[in-house]
């Protein structure tokens, strides 16, 4: 408003000041000859009356130069007033723009735009009134209703429910990855890999080995083979050690070959020892002291084999500390001796016939004229010829043909009958 009544202050001092110079050259042109002529001719009447009409007609012509300056500073003034009218307009129609977007953005209905007669009753409002004159402001009338938006534009200001709809279900499968990247036969198909290859790291190369459980008889005597015992890595094997009755022999010490390839647990009280192989392929020995014999017992270690010694009852030929009273002959027949050690140990004898025993637990077989039993229970009669005793209670008996074996079971005698003879 300051810059719009300095530019009307400029324009009217201008137009002031060509006006009051155009006046002033014609008031010399006409008032000056009119002058000059008087003072001439004063003393005529008639040059006084002329000069009076010209005057006359200078202040006519003045007052009407007055009149058109009046008009032209109104009419500035009303330009510039016009011109501010305007700008407020197009300065109320970017704010109704900034608006209507802001509350689209939001969802919500943009107000509706003033008519350019609200806008100029604005202008009006805002601009002062000139000194001298009082302003009337109009009563104000009812606030213009809100008219309904037509229906593309309510439905353009929202997502409908399809669009809805849709973000949820995009929202869904975005999450969906990311928490399951991978579909259910790609995780199958990785455990199945996975699986496989836990197998094949923990597989031998080629067939594991065959689990057993034997006896062997342990000789002593120079120029004798020592006993194998077959281990293997990642296996347990424990050596028994038994006397000629079959009552536990304990140990008294041990010595090693090879204590990097090769692992024994002993509680240093029993007759047991606990080995395992540290390597697949190595060999080596072992020197066992036991209690009472001046002789180590030695035994040779082999691992890597296609069987593996799970648990080996060495028996070693006499009476140990805790021998049984028995009425035997010391020692063990020799053509008897291997037999017998196979009958213990479930084997029947080469070339053997089968016997069907009732009456209890036993097993028998008939070679040569003679019968060889196999049970948990001691036989009373007849008398036996040789027998044999493993750490866990089992026995083995050769004795002659007989279709009743008397026995006993824990002081219970019983009768048992052989078929097959």
């Amino acid at each position: 408003m300051n810059r719009s009544l300095s530019k009307f202050y400029y324009c009217g001092g201008e137009l002031l000041h060509r006006c009051g110079a155009r006046i002033l050259m014609y008031w010399r042109v006409h008032c000056g000859s009119a002058l000059r002529f008087s003072s001439h001719f004063a003393h005529h009447s008639e040059f006084r009356k002329r000069s009076n009409k010209k005057k006359k007609q200078a202040v006519h012509w003045i007052a009407i130069i007055s009149i058109l300056i009046l008009d032209s500073l109104h009419l500035t003034y009303a330009t510039d007033q016009s011109d501010s009218a305007q700008q407020a307009l197009q300065q109320l129609r970017l704010l109704q723009q900034k608006l209507s977007q802001g509350t689209n953005a939001q969802g919500q209905p943009a107000p509706a735009a003033p008519t350019p007669t609200q806008a100029t009753q604005a202008t009006q409002a805002t601009q002062p009134a000139p000194a001298g004159q009082t302003t009337t402001t109009p009563p104000a009338g009812p606030p213009p209703t809100p008219q309904a938006a037509p229906p593309q534009e309510a439905a353009s200001a929202g997502p409908t429910e399809a669009d809805n709809e849709l973000i949820d279900t995009q929202a869904f499968d975005g999450v969906t990855r990311q928490l399951f990247p991978l579909t259910p036969e790609q995780i199958v198909r990785l455990k199945q890999l996975y699986h496989a290859s836990e197998y094949a790291q923990a597989a031998t190369a080629g067939t594991p080995p065959k689990p057993t459980a034997t006896s062997q008889f342990v000789n002593l005597s120079p120029g004798s083979t020592p006993p194998v015992i077959r281990l293997s890595q990642g296996f347990v094997s424990s050596l028994v050690f038994l006397d000629s009755t079959g009552a536990p022999w304990p140990i008294s010490a041990y010595d090693l070959g090879d204590p990097a390839s090769f692992n024994i647990q002993w509680d240093k009280t029993s007759n047991t020892l606990m080995i395992q192989s540290l390597k697949l392929y190595t060999y080596g020995n072992l020197a066992v002291r036991l209690r009472g014999l001046n002789t180590p017992v030695m035994l040779t270690l082999i691992p890597g084999q296609k069987a593996v010694d799970y648990r080996v009852d060495l028996r070693v030929q006499g009476y140990g500390p805790n021998a049984k009273a028995m009425p035997m002959e010391e020692g063990i027949p020799p053509s008897a001796s291997d037999i017998l050690l196979h009958v213990l140990d479930g084997v029947p004898p080469p070339g053997s016939q089968r016997l069907t025993v009732s009456g209890g637990d036993a097993r028998a077989w008939l070679l040569n004229e003679k019968m060889y039993v196999r049970t948990n229970l001691t036989i009373l009669s007849p008398g036996w010829i040789g027998s044999m005793t493993s750490a866990d209670g089992m026995h083995a008996y050769e004795m002659q043909k007989s279709p009743v074996l008397l026995v006993s079971w824990h002081g219970k005698v019983m009768q048992l009958k052989v078929e097959g003879l």
